[in-house]
């Protein structure tokens, strides 16, 4: 027999696990986006996971299949299933580790003096971006971020820009150039223009659309990297473009995961390897859209920063550097004994959302 109180108990608790139950369900159900395409990855390999510390593949600096799950020192989103130490490889340009062959990498240092010609255009197209994830792009040339423009102080570069895609985009170019190549016009759907400047400063600077609303463009993937050389080039390195940026899943102008080069926690996944003790340059930018600010910590070394590249002089040395949206700056270091050397933003919810990978001296 129930009496009122106990009845009135009953009813009430039945009540709250109905509406924790609701509660649970609800995140659960708008935890991914619309946009979000689930695929047909096969699950991780169980001997691959990690729960205490990650795994990094058979040879322990990246080279096999490891899949990093539930690490408590990283990033809570995986990479798609099926890359390869080399799917990034154009943003690296090895110095003293054997390059792989038939990979494309980041373009060297060029003594000879040339009017360089690119054709760009751009393609919307969907992109693997995360595990399971996949995010109807904006990009040029198929790519995201975008190529990869190299160039010493004072060449010509001459770029032919197609729009292939549905809406007005453009290419506009951070450093100095005449006014009439800034590249800001819309250039319509079909049509096709040529874009001529001079590369100067020495430096890395970003290009990417112009065309309003601009955050959107960026957000969307329409950017790339440009990379100045000083006339005789700088010391020979281990040479990395890493380009920090997200991707609002869900449309609402708020990035849901983040990500270098393009791919959410693919350096995690299969670190950076550098020689013990060579030199390592990093070419840094922040192309965030949506996150006013963002920084790159290394873990366990300082470095040298030089703010944009524009000198030959580093401007500070430390072991975290701050960038506002589009700023950028050249990084080098050496590392001094074998190991895995973390890198991240220190905004934490970046790195645990994909921004977090690795260095490993070997």
């Amino acid at each position: 027999m129930i009496n009122r109180k106990n009845f009135f108990k009953f009813i009430l608790g039945g009540l709250g696990l109905i509406s924790l139950s609701s509660l649970f369900s609800f995140f659960k159900r708008n935890s991914y986006s619309s946009n979000v395409v689930c695929n047909n990855e096969l699950p991780p390999n169980q001997t691959n996971q990690g729960y205490l510390f990650p795994s990094f593949g058979n040879d322990n600096v990246g080279a096999g299949p490891g899949l990093i799950t539930h690490s408590p020192y990283g990033s809570m989103v995986h990479p798609p299933a099926g890359l390869t130490r080399t799917t990034l490889s154009r943003f690296e340009n090895p110095f003293s580790i054997p390059r792989e062959v038939n990979t494309q990498y980041l373009p060297s240092f060029s003594v000879l003096p040339s009017i360089k010609t690119y054709e760009i255009h751009s393609i919307e197209r969907p992109i693997n971006v995360a595990h399971k994830t996949i995010f109807y792009a904006w990009t040029f040339n198929g790519m995201l971020p975008g190529p990869i423009i190299r160039a010493r102080l004072g060449e010509k570069i001459r770029i032919k820009f197609k729009n292939m895609s549905k809406d007005p985009h453009s290419i506009h170019f951070h450093g100095s150039h005449s006014v009439s190549m800034d590249g800001w016009e819309p250039i319509p759907p079909g049509k096709e223009t040529e874009y001529i400047i001079e590369a100067k400063p020495i430096g890395v600077h970003p290009y990417h659309c112009h065309v309003p609303p601009i955050a959107v463009h960026l957000s969307k993937g329409l950017f790339g990297t440009m990379i100045v050389d000083p006339p005789e080039g700088r010391p020979p390195a281990h040479e990395v473009v890493l380009i920090l940026h997200g991707y609002d899943l869900n449309g609402r102008g708020k990035n849901d995961i983040y990500c270098w080069n393009g791919i959410a926690g693919y350096y995690e996944r299969f670190p950076i390897r550098v020689k013990v003790g060579e030199l390592v340059r990093v070419y840094l930018i922040n192309m965030l859209e949506y996150d006013p600010i963002a920084s790159f910590h290394l873990h366990a070394q300082t470095f040298d920063v030089y703010r944009t590249g524009s000198k030959l002089t580093p401007d500070e040395h430390t072991d975290v550097v701050t960038l506002g949206q589009t700023e950028r700056c050249i990084i080098e270091f050496r590392l001094p004994e074998k190991g895995r050397y973390m890198f991240h933003p220190h905004q934490t919810y970046m790195a645990e959302r994909g921004a977090m990978g690795w260095f490993v001296a070997i």
